[in-house]
């Protein structure tokens, strides 16, 4: 009788052992997944900025070596023209706008 009751104290200790490591490790082991999801995120962000720097970098050096990508940048993203050159801009109307009387103040 008493080695029954002994073979189930032992048992209940075991299963409360467990539970026990379990209790203290799954807090931890939720974070540290938490982290890996952290650093996947902040890796795809840092891929980007490189690659963002690289196109960055490679701009510049165009811009050293290339009057053409010079010009091409002179014109397109600070709209500048060569002496004595007229530029046109279209603008586009909106449909919907053209539609509608002028408002009355």
């Amino acid at each position: 009788m008493w080695v029954l009751i002994q073979k189930v104290a032992w048992a209940v200790i075991g299963v409360l052992s467990v539970i026990l490591i379990l209790v203290a490790f799954i807090p931890k082991l939720q974070h540290y997944q938490h982290l890996q999801g952290v650093e996947a995120e902040k890796s795809g962000d840092v891929r980007q900025a490189q690659d963002a720097l690289d196109q960055l970098k490679q701009d510049q050096q165009k811009l050293r070596t290339s009057s053409q990508f010079v010009e091409k940048v002179a014109r397109e993203e600070h709209q500048l023209a060569k002496p004595n050159e007229l530029l046109f801009k279209f603008v586009d109307d909106d449909p919907a706008a053209t539609n509608k009387p002028p408002r009355r103040k």
